[in-house]
């Protein structure tokens, strides 16, 4: 989904003009921006978290020369989905205690 989609889905479904629509998503993003920045997190109620990691320096290969690289530490937005949006997308299947491995098949 792009831009113009969901504007157009929320607009059909809220009634809000599409300028309004718009102001908000550019508040919304510059909003998620500046906590990132500040905080580290920023959190969708009712969706998850997107938090800022520390990818570790690793050591990796040039798939095209096979030759060892160095990839260094940098940060990284990841996004942790709440528990609810987890069993929508799988219902029955979100659990927190480990998976047996004859729970697997």
């Amino acid at each position: 989904m792009n831009r113009d989609e969901m504007v157009e889905g929320i607009l059909r479904s809220s009634g809000i003009s599409k300028a309004n629509i718009n102001r908000f998503y550019d508040g919304l993003v510059a909003l998620a921006k500046k906590k990132l920045a500040v905080d580290g997190e920023f959190v969708f109620p009712g969706l998850g978290v997107l938090r800022v990691k520390v990818r570790k320096a690793r050591e990796g290969r040039n798939p095209k020369t096979g030759e060892k690289i160095r990839i260094p530490r940098k940060k990284v937005v990841r996004f942790g989905a709440y528990k609810e949006l987890k069993e929508l997308i799988n219902p029955g299947k979100v659990s927190s205690e480990p998976i047996k491995e004859s729970e697997e098949q």
